[in-house]
């Protein structure tokens, strides 16, 4: 008859265990060594047995813990570097492109890149059938803002359609430039517009220089490659050439007002060439914008239009962390949690 494992019933050791070999009988003193030395040898292999299995155990554990995160980031990571989906108009709309903050090339949102990239999203999207280019912009980079207008001009006409530019609170500079590549320009009573005109700063340190007895040496190989230099004094060659150059920019910005507002301008160039801004009431005085309001305005003389917002669209992604940001750095984590779960060093 089979046996039936009784709780009560105390269990019997392991034939080698370390309990087993204390529990069997020594005639003398010898043997009873013998057997302690070796329930000691029993014990220290369980031990050493324990320790390594402890430590395999918490290599996989880590191994996993690394595996899942990085698989985690990963799967963020692939999601980051994807575009992102394009707005669509799903009914007859009005479009709202964005330039807001400083244009420059390197800018999360006011690049020729981001902002061109909305603008055709936006002029390919059959249900829209007019574009608000809306501008909070300081200015900044000529070329950026140079590069905007020509894509607009180019849009117009593949894709013929009304594009009104709105300032919000600042339309200055590279910013208004851009507004002048749109057909109509309004702005709020309370924008700033204007700074007509081109800028050339560079810092002049050499005095503080000489205060620590400390000296600059350049060394160009033409008079006015270093004209800009900060550690040295301006020479009046220098001096001359840096008004040079932002004297034609600014007679390059004048005349391309001249030529988008052409009889819409109320006074002489010479007013507009100060570099200063104008309150949105005085701007539309001098023929700067084409009206006072805001977009809430504007869309009210389309009731039958939906205003939808193509961007651009700052990414957010909190959980991504700065050292996942492209697929390479991902490939060398997967790699690094793959030896740390065979157990190499790295």
């Amino acid at each position: 008859m089979r046996s039936m494992w009784n709780p009560f019933k105390p269990s019997q050791p392991a034939p080698h265990s370390v309990e087993a070999v204390l529990q069997q009988p020594a005639d003398n003193a010898e043997q009873a060594m013998v057997l302690l030395a070796k329930a000691f040898v029993i014990d220290q292999q369980r031990r050493e047995t324990e320790t390594r299995r402890a430590a395999r155990f918490k290599r996989w554990m880590v191994g996993l813990v690394v595996v899942g995160s990085v698989g985690l980031y990963a799967v963020l990571g692939a999601k980051a570097l994807l575009p992102l989906p394009g707005v669509v108009a799903k009914e007859p709309a009005a479009a709202l492109v964005k330039v807001e903050g400083q244009i420059s090339a390197t800018a999360k949102l006011a690049s020729a890149d981001k902002v061109v990239a909305a603008l055709t999203r936006a002029f390919e999207d059959t249900n829209v059938q007019r574009v608000l280019l809306y501008i909070d912009s300081p200015g900044g980079a000529p070329v950026e803002a140079e590069r905007i207008m020509d894509a607009v001009a180019e849009l117009r006409k593949k894709h013929p359609k009304p594009i009104q530019a709105v300032i919000g609170n600042l339309g200055a500079s590279a910013g208004y430039m851009v507004a002048l590549s749109a057909d109509e320009i309004v702005s709020a009573k309370y924008s700033l517009v204007g700074s007509i005109g081109a800028i050339l700063q560079s810092w002049d340190v050499h005095r503080v220089l000489e205060k620590y007895d400390v000296k600059a040496k350049t060394y160009a190989s033409g008079k006015l490659k270093g004209m800009l230099n900060p550690f040295e004094p301006s020479t009046p060659e220098g001096e001359a050439k840096a008004q040079t150059l932002v004297d034609e920019l600014g007679r390059q910005f004048e005349t391309l007002l001249a030529e988008r507002r052409g009889k819409k301008l109320t006074q002489s160039p010479d007013t507009y060439a100060t570099g200063e801004v104008w309150g949105g009431q005085d701007a539309l005085g001098l023929g700067l914008v084409d009206g006072n309001g805001t977009i809430e305005t504007i869309m009210a003389g389309y009731p039958d239009l939906k205003l939808v917002n193509f961007g651009p669209f700052e990414r957010k992604n909190n959980l991504l962390p700065s050292w996942l940001q492209t697929l390479e750095d991902i490939a060398v984590s997967l790699n690094a949690a793959s030896a740390l779960l065979q157990g190499k060093p790295q």
